[in-house]
């Protein structure tokens, strides 16, 4: 073997790609992701061995090997794949010496390179040396049975990813797609780890598999050698396999379902979901589904929809193990299957991903989504028409955000984003809003048909019958009557200003050192949470950084070190208004804390007027109302604020008899599908003094509680004196939905007699 490595470093070739590949990683740098070696760069240098490295540096091993006395495939397999891993070794030095001069760290996130380039370079120097052997040192028939090794490889790797329930792929040979773009938060873990254990267990088991069959000569005393090495790679192939299976990491469907435990059918909607779930939330959670395809379906002429699967896992943490998506919920159009986080009720996110799964009717093609040549996806027709569809869940409109878009100069170029990888480009809560206001606009000015049109072909144009241009500047026009509450001005420009992970510096180090910090305030780590946000702090740059360590500070009890970093987080966002309102509210959450009821008076009042979002607006307006009442004050601040045991702190609110204690409590047993108890603590708390922010809320809460409960007349009375009483069109939208929701129990409720 020797002699063969010192051939293939003498060659030019080899030579040349040294010094090119030692530049490239010199100028990595440059570039987006790859700023500092990580993921992007780790499969790059897997591609990179795979297709180029890998089979030249073996087909030359290959044809030097033969002519020698005793030709062995395993010797010009390992000479070969040693050259690869050295080559790649000089990509990644010169990425780490060009990151060692910058702002990211160097290696935060370098051991993803070793584990995807490494073991690629040598399963393709095995399988290359292999090709070689069996081509009799022939270039063209050796490229051609490695081309078809690759294609093999890919194939297997996709059929994996369009049959499973995973957000990953994986190949021993080209490397691993981790899952969705928006977890931006990656990390070398056990199913990395093991992916490489197979991956270089796979080459020696090629290696030794090319010498058993293709070597000329042999003893018999190398022949059991080959044969026990043989025996050992394929042990360990099938125990990383086994191990990847029992720890979950595999991502098959029966581990998955095996995972979770539960499920509940229903006429439209499968769920799986954990089988601990309580009755009522988990029969709440079937009937929003049924709801939502009935309705999406409707919307867009849909006869007959797909039938849907929902999985519903426990944590983020679970559902990254089991399928490779953390923060991202996510839906496989061509199986009409949603894979979610579990979340209070309703779900934040279960509409957005049942238009996903329905619209699949529309579109022709393997993916089921709108898309050129079949795989050329138009993302923002796919995400557009999910959000035109959506529930307004906050204060405003996604016309409404749109328009604050544009007066911010943060509109993304709309023809761009609705045609094929335009979309990914851009920030996603930019991209994303645009799309979906777009979509909503055509749906409503043109109707369903066209708009159906669209999304089975991916052309806008040709489904309206006009330029694309024309109807950007008809939707412009649109978007010139739509007024923009001061409010939502200051939320935009905390929302929109985050740019995309492509222009963000050290994006993946700056999210997976937020990740961290969460991890550890969450189990009380106080010091290592705020030295992780102040390092992330320092590579972005934003102020929500020194906010969320104050966040961390009082969760643990350091009400002075919390009020400090409060302070910072002051200073550094000056003139940002959704910041300082933000800050406002937990200043005042510390404050009560601190027994200074009139600062924290002043601050959730000084919150409040800064017009934060709904749900928000809702909390700090029951905090004052707490504070008003002494008796309440005790009981509901701490349930208000989060401060010791949830449930103890909801049942001792529950005893003082007030409108805010029946609202609050009334509240809790929706957001757990409980309709019943709920539909009466918020129609007990209506009819109290609430204030007005808590008493539309209450109303429209508990006409749609009554509902669910089968109290239609009681439900549509409370949901139309709230629509009548409807301050903003987002408020206007909610419940027409929820009436449109009650119409539907009422009608499956008469059909099951």
């Amino acid at each position: 073997m020797l002699d063969l490595l010192q051939a293939l470093i003498r060659l030019r070739a080899v030579r040349g790609a040294a010094a090119l590949l030692a530049a490239l990683g010199l100028a990595s740098g440059s570039l987006p992701l790859l700023d500092a070696p990580g993921y992007e760069l780790g499969e790059a240098g897997a591609l990179l061995a795979a297709l180029v490295l890998g089979p030249a540096l073996g087909f030359a091993a290959g044809r030097a090997a033969r002519a020698r006395p005793e030709p062995s495939p395993a010797a010009a397999a390992a000479a070969a794949g040693a050259v690869a891993a050295g080559l790649l070794g000089l990509l990644l030095a010169g990425a780490l010496l060009r990151a060692a001069v910058g702002p990211c760290s160097a290696l935060a996130a370098a051991g993803f390179f070793p584990l995807l380039a490494v073991p690629s370079a040598l399963l393709a120097a095995a399988l290359g040396a292999a090709a070689a052997f069996l081509a009799r040192g022939r270039a063209g028939p050796a490229a051609a049975l490695y081309a078809l090794v690759v294609l093999a490889a890919l194939g297997v790797a996709l059929r994996g990813a369009y049959a499973g329930p995973a957000a990953f792929a994986w190949s021993p040979l080209l490397g691993a797609w981790p899952g969705p773009l928006y977890d931006e938060a990656l990390r070398v873990d056990g199913r990395v780890v093991l992916g490489a254990l197979e991956a270089t267990a796979l080459a020696a088991a090629v290696a030794a598999a090319a010498e058993l069959a293709l070597r000329p000569r042999r003893t018999r005393r190398r022949l059991a050698g080959v044969l026990l090495a043989l025996a050992a790679a394929a042990g360990a192939v099938a125990a990383a396999r086994g191990a990847r299976a029992a720890l979950g990491l595999d991502g098959s469907r029966e581990t998955v379902a095996r995972a979770l435990g539960g499920v509940r059918e229903g006429p439209r909607c499968t769920l799986v979901l954990p089988s601990e779930k309580p009755e009522a939330a988990a029969a709440e959670l079937l009937a929003e589904c049924e709801f939502h395809v009935a309705e999406v379906a409707r919307a867009l002429g849909i006869e007959r929809p797909p039938r849907v699967t929902v999985y519903v896992y426990r944590s983020a943490e679970e559902k990254r193990r089991l399928v490779g998506a953390a923060g991202t919920d996510f839906t496989k159009p061509w199986r009409a299957e949603i894979h979610l986080g579990d979340a209070p009720l309703p779900h934040p996110v279960l509409r957005h991903e049942v238009v996903h799964a329905v619209a699949s009717a529309l579109a022709p093609g393997p993916l089921r989504v709108p898309a050129r040549a079949g795989v050329l996806v138009s993302a923002g027709l796919v995400e557009g028409l999910a959000v035109a569809l959506e529930v307004p869940r906050g204060a405003w409109t996604v016309h409404e955000w749109s328009r604050a878009a544009r007066d911010q100069g943060r509109l993304p170029d709309l023809p761009a984003i609705v045609g094929p990888g335009g979309f990914w480009s851009q920030a996603p809560a930019r991209a994303y809003t645009a799309a979906g206001s777009f979509l909503a606009f055509l749906l409503a000015r043109h109707g369903p048909a066209p708009v159906a049109r669209a999304y089975a072909t991916g052309d806008v144009a040709a489904a309206l019958g006009r330029p694309l241009p024309a109807l950007v500047d008809e939707w412009q026009r649109f978007l010139d009557g739509v007024a923009v509450p001061e409010g939502l001005r200051r939320e935009a420009e905390a929302r929109l200003a985050r740019g995309s992970l492509f222009t963000r510096r050290c994006a993946r180090e700056a999210a997976a050192l937020e990740a961290g910090a969460g991890a550890a305030a969450a189990a009380g780590r106080t010091e290592e949470a705020c030295d992780l946000y102040r390092r992330a702090g320092a590579l972005t740059g934003s102020p929500w950084a020194a906010k969320a360590r104050g966040d961390a500070r009082a969760r643990s009890g350091d009400l002075a070190g919390a009020l400090a970093a409060y302070a910072e987080a002051r200073a550094q966002g000056e003139g940002q208004g959704a910041l300082q309102g933000a800050l406002a509210a937990a200043e005042a959450d510390v404050r009560w804390r601190q027994g200074d009821a009139a600062a924290a008076a002043a601050g959730w009042a000084e919150a409040l007027g800064a017009g934060p979002d709904r749900g928000e607006a809702r909390l700090l307006s029951a905090k004052l109302a707490a504070l008003r009442d002494p008796r309440l004050a005790a009981a509901a601040l701490p349930y208000l604020l989060g401060l010791g045991d949830a449930t103890l702190a909801l049942a001792r609110t529950a005893a003082v008899d007030a409108p805010l204690a029946a609202y609050l409590v009334g509240r809790a047993h929706g957001i757990r599908g409980e309709a019943a108890p709920a539909a009466a603590l918020l129609a007990r708390a209506a009819a109290g003094g609430l204030p007005p922010e808590l008493a539309a809320e209450a109303r429209a809460a508990g006409g749609e509680a009554a509902c669910a409960a089968g109290e239609i007349g009681a439900g549509e009375e409370a949901l139309r004196a709230a629509l009548a009483r409807a301050a903003s069109e987002a408020e206007r939208e909610r419940l027409e939905a929820g009436l449109r929701r009650c119409a539907f129990v009422a009608a499956d409720r008469s059909a099951a007699r």
